[in-house]
């Protein structure tokens, strides 16, 4: 079991990681219409938020079940609500601050649902560190 779940956790970060450290700032970087790039860059993140819901959850049902030792479970905890915070809550705001044309409060948002996932590919780092680490 700890080893699919080694493979879920590496899954996970590299997914989470390559989303927001390549794909989205990729799709600004090449395509003119940075509204299509935002939108492309909208629905990399969504799936990445449910993609560490569902592996988040798979863990800590595993952990409950008592078929995993996890260290650091509070880690798999901020991973996965981080995003899905920013989906739920910050999603909704950011829309209506762009319909309203307010560009600043949607800036301020966006920064906040970036800081989101960056704490969620932090945590999800410090998940393959701390699981994979030899035992003592």
């Amino acid at each position: 079991m700890s080893r699919i779940a080694s493979l879920l956790i590496a899954l996970w970060a590299g997914s989470l990681c390559t989303i927001c450290g390549l794909v989205a700032p990729t799709l600004f970087a090449v395509l003119d219409d940075r509204q299509l790039a935002g939108q492309l860059a909208a629905t990399f993140f969504l799936a990445a938020t449910w993609i560490g819901v569902a592996i988040g959850a798979l863990l800590i049902g595993f952990n409950l079940a008592g078929k995993l030792a996890l260290p650091g479970r509070w880690l798999i905890v901020v991973a996965a609500l981080a995003p899905l915070g920013s989906h739920i809550v910050l999603g909704p705001l950011m829309e209506r601050a762009r319909a309203a044309g307010d560009m600043a409060r949607f800036g301020s948002l966006h920064g906040l649902a970036g800081a989101c996932f960056l704490v969620a590919c932090l945590a999800t780092l410090a998940l393959v560190w701390k699981f994979n680490r030899p035992a003592e």
